[in-house]
């Protein structure tokens, strides 16, 4: 069974680090399944908290996993919040233990330049300035104001583009100081 053996908290993007132990489920270091896996039995726990998991990813060696959860609300999340969800991520991770090895569990708000991935996402961030890569036509940045079905429809300060989902690479809010 796995135990903290360390806790960090750092302010952007907000975070929480905790280290665990082993576990014994073989074959669970595939990263696509487990990761799916680890979703499944986390996602209750978040909705009866009232937050959302944006983003779930497993990254490291097999001697040195990373667990990065970022977590966001609405109204946005405090160090705190991070904090007490990680405690009690920890304790689901514990019981049910489906990494094999010692990892790190990071839970974090995904910060001021979150990414852009799913519907929700994109819907949250109409009216907001966006950055996006695009296939074939680099960097767009400017306002998004439309997203519907396949269609990303931004102003920049030319002009109104219109994009397909499917060729946006990579989509973050943009934030500047």
């Amino acid at each position: 069974s796995g135990r903290v053996t360390g806790v960090q908290t750092c302010a952007l993007p907000i975070s929480t680090l905790l280290v665990y132990g082993a576990s014994a489920i073989p074959g669970a270091m595939e990263t696509e399944p487990l990761q799916s896996s680890i979703e499944k039995l986390i996602e209750p726990y978040f909705q009866e908290q009232g937050v959302e998991l944006v983003e779930l990813a497993i990254k490291g060696s097999h001697r040195r996993r990373l667990l990065r959860v970022y977590v966001d609300r609405p109204e946005g999340i405090t160090v705190d919040e991070c904090a007490g969800l990680s405690r009690g991520l920890a304790d689901i991770l514990d019981t049910y233990d489906p990494i094999e090895g010692s990892y790190v569990l990071e839970v974090s708000s995904p910060g001021l330049d979150r990414p852009l991935k799913s519907d929700r996402d994109f819907q949250r961030a109409l009216g907001k300035a966006v950055r996006m890569q695009v296939e074939g036509q680099g960097e767009l940045l400017g306002t998004l104001s439309a997203a519907e079905g396949d269609g990303l429809t931004i102003q920049t300060d030319e002009e109104l583009v219109t994009v397909a989902r499917s060729q946006v690479l990579k989509a973050n809010l943009h934030f500047e100081i």
